[in-house]
């Protein structure tokens, strides 16, 4: 480049006398040779640039590592904590992917035909009802059953959790953050941790008594806000735990007369905790500067839509089918056939489930207490392995998995055993969910445990690809694995009523009717 400006400055005065008398014209002349000069620059930096690009080009092709988009977006959620090792969630400012991807006149198309099948579904069952019964029955006695008792859920259940999470657990940390101030004793600790454990299984055990007095939709209620504040109160005091600790030792090394900070946050920031869309506590968020009512009101419609649309999945394919279905007749080959006739309803369901809550009433929430960081999931649809599937299908939940069970279970276990570290977080989950479902409907089958931590967990070992033909791997494993789901639980639900019990101790739980009565 010194070479190209000296060949300018010699054109420029080759040839050619300056005239001092002529201002305009020397000007003008010093002005194009700059304009030259400027287009040369451009000109080398645009080359070197395009040899820049060809050369990494051919480092990533060289490279046994191909990144995807799932991978940044990863990459942009999580950051080091120093000299840890250890990944550490970061709130940014941020729009749900689905948000962003409806901004696209294309994408949104799917969500018109969506809306179009949930038409031409309702037509389907107006017509079969005055075809076959000569009138249109709209009376949704499934719908209205499956609310059955949702005053009661809400008062006897919903209330008292919400009271005992917000004031109970927060009364016990501060004042144990007090004590723990003024006196550095095991004793305070061991009361402080005999009570956390006494809370817990009070959760646990609690919203249980009497649950099948309401109907299934109700216990979902139940059983999804127990799970929730469980998460929530344990983040809360997993996350402050240590900075009360840090700030007992600081008070020590810094004895004064001022007033000392006990490390104990304010209970504003632990209520905004509790109602906000994430599991994962940090004592500040980023915030929109307005809410969007419109908005909130168009997220709780599509809620309201997701749930016509289901019950009319349930109405038109899984209760005329099952309903008919003789447990003690069923061989493998009737077995195979229902779950094929499951395998469409049950992933519509599953897409109905994800948009509703993962993206529907997430952001509704968010969008009411203005919660900046609405990355509730990520392109799990495009995952080419489980491994990925996992870590995006709901990152609310793999988050709190992440910071407050593997990291611990690492540091435990250590870094040589990453594997089984894995296996407990997956088996924790998995617990969770076969908690949730065995109370849902009444009985204890452990099906998505086995599909979640068994098929799931080899599968993370599974090579992993970014082609289409991986991805079509994990869309027919999902497809399938939710069709065997509802195909079981519906059958399992019918033994329980066509067939007798076998056992009249609490084994009869645990023990699968619908086996028990096709051997014997």
């Amino acid at each position: 480049m010194n070479e190209s400006l000296d060949s300018i400055e010699k054109t420029s005065y080759e040839g050619r006398e300056i005239k001092s008398d002529d201002f305009k014209s020397e000007l003008n002349y010093l002005k194009d040779r700059i304009t030259k000069f400027k287009h040369q620059i451009i000109e080398d930096i645009s080359s070197k640039s395009d040899q820049l690009k060809d050369e990494i080009q051919i480092i990533l092709n060289k490279s046994e590592f191909q990144f995807t988009g799932t991978d940044i977006s990863l990459a942009q959620s999580v950051r080091m904590k120093h000299g840890s090792g250890v990944k550490e969630k970061v709130f940014v400012h941020r729009e749900s992917l689905l948000t962003e991807l409806f901004k696209i006149s294309h994408i949104k198309t799917f969500r018109h035909i969506f809306i179009s099948i949930l038409i031409i579904i309702c037509a389907q069952i107006l017509i079969y009802d005055y075809t076959t019964f000569g009138k249109i029955n709209l009376d949704f006695d499934l719908f209205w059953w499956s609310f059955q008792g949702f005053q009661t859920t809400m008062i006897i259940y919903w209330l008292p959790m919400q009271l005992s999470a917000l004031f109970l657990v927060y009364f016990f940390f501060k004042l144990w953050a007090l004590k723990r101030h003024k006196t550095n004793s095991i004793l305070i600790d061991g009361i402080f941790l005999i009570l956390c454990i006494a809370y817990f299984l009070l959760m646990i055990v609690a919203p249980l008594y009497n649950i099948y007095s309401v109907s299934v939709a109700c216990r979902i209620i139940i059983l999804l806000e127990q799970v929730r504040i469980l998460m929530k109160s344990y983040a809360f005091v997993r996350s402050n735990i240590t900075s009360v600790l840090n700030h007992v030792v600081y008070n020590k090394k810094n004895d004064s007369d001022r007033p000392k900070s006990t490390g104990c946050p304010e209970f504003s920031k632990y209520l905004y905790f509790m109602f906000a869309p994430t599991l994962v506590y940090k004592s500040e968020y980023p915030r929109t500067k307005k809410v969007n009512w419109k908005l909130v009101f168009s997220y709780f419609a599509e809620i309201g839509g997701v749930i016509i649309y289901t019950y009319c999945l349930f109405d038109r394919f899984c209760v005329p089918i099952f309903s008919k279905v003789v447990v003690k007749e069923l061989d493998l080959k009737s077995y195979l056939h229902l779950i094929s006739i499951s395998i469409l309803p049950g992933a519509l369901i599953q897409m109905m489930i994800f948009f509703s809550f993962l993206h529907s009433w997430h952001n509704a929430w968010a969008e009411m207490l203005r919660f900046g960081d609405r990355q509730f999931y990520l392109d799990w649809w495009n995952s080419c392995s489980f491994n990925t599937y996992y870590r995006t299908w709901n990152t609310l939940v793999q988050d709190w998995l992440y910071n407050y069970i593997y990291i611990d279970v690492n540091k435990l276990l250590g870094k040589k055993n990453r594997a089984l570290s894995q296996f407990l977080v997956i088996f924790i989950s998995s617990i969770f969910h076969e908690h949730i479902l065995s109370f849902i409907f009444g009985f204890f089958y452990p099906i998505m445990f086995f599909l979640f931590s068994g098929f799931g967990f080899i599968c993370l070992f599974i090579p992993r690809g970014n082609n289409a033909a991986w991805n079509v791997f994990v869309w027919v494993s999902l497809f399938t694995g939710i069709g065997i789901q509802v195909c079981l639980f519906s059958i399992e639900w019918n033994a329980r009523k066509q067939c007798p019990r076998y056992f009249d101790s609490v084994l009869d739980y645990f023990v699968p009717r619908s086996i028990m009565c096709s051997l014997f």
